[in-house]
């Protein structure tokens, strides 16, 4: 009788011990591309999703579609993680999977090998990397966005706009990415009439080195460029730091300007001129919609039809890029505006490299 309590005890107790052990290992196998499963986790860059630039942009479309669809923030509907260095990007998107998630979303090309490390690893998941080309597997998808044509009306604006005729471009770093916004930016000075201006360049090295930015930036400036775009990321806050020290110290007349990308980043330009006048430096921005792409796979996931082995590409056509007037003349704008058009009608062929 003793014998037989112990052996049921022992049943028992081994019972126990394998449903803890199944419920303490998230199974990442578990089939989650289903219709109204759509528990989605964005991994930023070491920037974080306040960096003004590309990983706000992406978040703020993820905020947008959680609430239109009442999801709550948070490990049961949508979320985010910043890996603390670039070496622990596979870490934080092992601990988003880790949490179950079903859609994974980088944002960056900086995580696309990571990206794809897990997407094959983990074949029953979503995965999104923003701003990169993908390879052709079913449970990834790529965003690509048309650099080129928002970087070429950059061109545009800065020819009309400078009067030392001498214009620079900050960028984060060397990149298939990266040289697309320069192809563009000089095409659309040069095809301007204005072929006599002058375009410095220079590469941070990376997407959050502001000071280095701020240097490379102030040599511009000091060297008579009067008007910078930056592509630089969170870099790029110390080419708008460069600007404001110059401004301060000059009247609103004899400002220098900077062209913004990714988000709008109008507010970055705010200053007060020298006597005391408030004032704005930032001439446009170049807004690259991460917003829209995030909510637009977003949705066609909820309803089962994750956009699989495809990269989707945003530009001014679908409005995936776009330019704000900002402080544009009204002549620079109507310029811009043209130019615009010309692309999305194919008038204008844009450079990628």
């Amino acid at each position: 009788m003793k014998l037989n309590k112990k052996f049921n005890l022992l049943l028992i107790t081994s019972a126990i011990f394998l449903i803890a052990s199944a419920c303490s290992k998230p199974n990442h196998e578990e089939r989650t591309n289903k219709k109204g499963d759509n528990h989605i986790a964005l991994i930023s860059d070491i920037n974080g999703i306040k960096d003004n630039s590309l990983n706000q942009s992406a978040w703020n479309g993820l905020k947008d579609y959680g609430t239109k669809n009442d999801l709550p923030e948070g490990n049961k509907g949508y979320n985010y993680f910043v890996p603390k260095d670039p070496k622990y990007y596979q870490t934080t998107i092992n601990e988003a999977l880790d949490k179950n998630f079903s859609t994974i979303i980088g944002v960056g090309y900086t995580l696309k090998s990571n990206i794809i490390k897990a997407a094959k690893n983990n074949p029953k998941k979503n995965f999104v990397v923003i701003d990169a080309h993908t390879p052709k597997l079913k449970n990834l998808t790529g965003v690509s966005f048309k650099n080129q044509e928002g970087a070429y009306l950059a061109g545009v604006a800065a020819a009309y706009t400078t009067k030392s005729q001498t214009v620079g471009l900050v960028l984060g770093q060397n990149s298939k990415e990266m040289a697309s916004f320069k192809a563009g930016f000089i095409q659309g000075v040069r095809t301007t009439n204005h072929k006599h201006i002058k375009v410095v360049s220079q590469t941070v090295g990376n997407f959050s080195d502001a000071n280095k930015a701020h240097d490379i930036a102030q040599e511009m400036y000091n060297k008579k460029a009067d008007v910078i775009f930056q592509a630089a990321g969170k870099s790029g806050q110390g080419v708008f730091k460069a600007a404001q020290e110059i401004n301060q110290a000059r009247p609103v007349g004899q400002k220098v300007w900077v062209i913004g990308s990714d988000e709008d980043q109008s507010k970055l330009g705010d200053y007060l001129a020298k006597g005391g006048q408030p004032s704005n430096f930032t001439l446009t921005s170049v807004i690259k919609s991460a917003d829209l792409a995030v909510e637009d796979i977003a949705t066609q996931t909820a309803s089962g039809k994750f956009p699989g082995g495809k990269t989707l590409k945003y530009g001014l056509k679908n409005k995936g890029i776009s330019l704000v007037q900002g402080n544009l003349s009204y002549h620079t704008w109507i310029k811009v505006q043209k130019a615009k058009q010309k692309i999305i009608d194919g008038k204008i062929k844009v450079e990628k490299d």
